[in-house]
């Protein structure tokens, strides 16, 4: 399996996190359980049709509107090959309109842009990668040039994200505690009422305030989880993280990944973090794999 990077055209980093080329081979069906990281994302799934979550529907592209809970790619024996770009969280709303209340995975045609449904075709008869990069620099430079030069509403959510995300990668600035900080606090950041707050917050991220301050604690107990040594208490670990106990951690990690903390230190070397801080939307994008290879 190979995964590489591929860095989308410069003027579109504020916006687009980075292209990436993921090439494996599923031996027999395998899945993939990608944990939440907040952000939007497209996937071209070049070399077979998969499903996604529990339904039956087969998708050869999808715009895939992350929640707070894992997302699973099943696949097929056979070559297993995907093309994704990843979004920084609040900005993939700029390129693609969607309603609220629409599911989570969306096809070109579920979206009904010609151009969009165009650039799907294209991007599968492609011959390389060099051509579905231009490809994708060309259909998002354009959108870009439909954009509101003065989206107020992204200006405040671009301080806001500054102030609990750093662009390294990490969970907060080492200043920040952001386990502390409540949807009043970030609204306050915004120059917005809490309500209003929630209202814009959730318009471009997906999610409301309070969850999304969830997955980032959730993250940084993730990382504690994957550096810490097998024999720490998982009781310090979920005080660090700034959860109540070890069973309010333990419920988190049911809910967010299916898994429990215990559980997720034997995963180990299973837990990959191939989708690092640079092209996840400001939070590692941790993927759990099986019989693929």
């Amino acid at each position: 399996m190979t995964f590489q990077p591929i860095p989308c055209h410069e003027s579109l980093q504020p916006f687009i996190r980075n292209y990436w080329l993921l090439t494996s081979r599923c031996v027999g069906q395998g899945y993939q359980r990608i944990f939440s990281n907040g952000a939007t994302s497209l996937h071209f799934y070049l070399s077979q049709s998969v499903r996604l979550d529990s339904g039956e529907r087969l998708f050869r592209t999808a715009l895939n509107r992350h929640d707070l809970t894992c997302m699973e790619i099943h696949c097929e024996e056979g070559d297993f090959n995907v093309l994704g770009v990843e979004f920084v969280p609040f900005c993939s709303r700029l390129f693609f309109e969607t309603k609220d209340d629409e599911k989570h995975h969306l096809t070109p045609q579920d979206i009904g842009e010609q151009d969009f449904i165009t650039l799907e075709e294209q991007i599968h008869s492609a011959k390389n990668i060099d051509e579905q990069r231009q490809l994708l620099d060309d259909f998002f430079c354009q959108r870009l040039t439909q954009i509101p030069i003065n989206e107020v509403n992204m200006e405040r959510l671009e301080g806001v994200f500054d102030g609990i995300v750093p662009s390294h990668g990490g969970v907060s600035h080492s200043n920040t505690d952001f386990e502390s900080l409540s949807t009043s606090d970030l609204a306050e950041t915004a120059c917005l009422s809490p309500k209003q707050f929630t209202r814009v917050f959730s318009q471009y991220v997906g999610m409301n305030p309070k969850s999304y301050l969830r997955l980032l604690r959730f993250h940084k107990a993730l990382q504690e989880l994957h550096s810490s040594s097998s024999h720490e208490l998982l009781t310090e670990v979920a005080w660090r993280c700034g959860y109540y106990d070890l069973a309010h951690m333990t419920n988190d990690f049911r809910q967010l990944c299916g898994h429990t903390p215990s559980e997720i230190q034997e995963i180990g070397m299973k837990l990959t973090e191939t989708f690092g801080a640079d092209f996840s939307g400001k939070m590692k994008k941790k993927i759990l794999m099986e019989n693929l290879e």
